[in-house]
C-alpha cells in the first residue's frame, strides 16, 4: 500500500488498512509470518497457542528437547568408554579419543599456554618438562626422581629427604595441570 509516497506493508487482518509492522507466526515451525498492526497482533497473540493440536506426550517431549536446544545429550553417569566401543559416541573432533590416549592434542592445539605461577615453573624445571605435558610423562619423571632421592634408598640422608619433599610437593602442583 502507498500513502503519500510511503510504501508500507498492509496489516494482514481482514478489513484493516493500517500498517502491518509486527510479525506473528503462522505455524509452529516459525518459518512463515503474518504482519499485523499493533491492535491486531495483540489480539492474535492472545489466541496463539504453540502447542495447539499436540498431545500431552508430544508437549512434554518438545519441552524436554527445548532444554538442550534440540541437541543430543547423555545422562549423568553414562560410561563414555562403553558408548565409544558401541560406536554411539558422537566425537567429530576426536577429543574423547585424544583424551583417552593421554595426548590431549585438541586442547594443546586450541588453548594458549596458561599463565604459570613461579612454583609451577620451578616444578616444571625440576621435572625437566615444558607445558603442555601429559599425565603419563609427569608420572614417568616422578618415578625416576623418587627412586633417585627417596630417603630409604639414600641411607636416611637429610639432603635426600628434603629433595624428596620438594619433588612430592612439585608433583602435587603439576598433577593438577594435567
Amino acid at each position: 500500500m502507498v500513502i503519500k509516497d510511503k510504501v508500507f506493508r498492509k496489516c494482514d487482518h481482514p478489513d484493516c488498512q493500517k500498517e502491518g509492522e509486527y510479525r506473528a507466526p503462522k505455524n509452529r515451525n516459525l518459518d512463515d509470518y503474518y504482519w499485523f498492526c499493533l491492535q491486531h497482533v495483540s489480539e492474535y497473540n492472545k489466541s496463539w497457542d504453540f502447542y495447539k493440536g499436540m498431545s500431552i506426550d508430544e508437549i512434554e517431549a518438545e519441552n524436554k528437547l527445548d532444554m538442550t536446544w534440540h541437541e543430543k545429550t547423555w545422562k549423568f553417569g553414562v560410561n563414555l568408554d562403553k558408548l565409544h566401543k558401541q560406536g554411539n559416541l558422537d566425537d567429530p573432533f576426536q577429543i574423547y579419543n585424544d583424551y583417552m590416549k593421554g595426548n590431549n592434542s585438541f586442547f594443546k592445539k586450541h588453548n594458549d599456554t596458561p599463565k604459570l605461577s613461579i612454583k609451577e615453573k620451578e616444578a616444571l624445571t625440576l621435572f625437566g618438562l615444558s607445558y603442555p605435558f601429559s599425565k603419563e610423562d609427569l608420572k614417568k619423571k616422578y618415578k625416576v626422581l623418587v627412586k633417585k632421592h627417596h630417603p630409604d634408598l639414600n641411607a636416611g640422608s637429610k639432603e635426600a629427604e628434603e629433595k624428596f619433599k620438594i619433588i612430592s610437593a612439585s608433583y602435587a602442583i603439576l598433577i593438577k595441570k594435567c
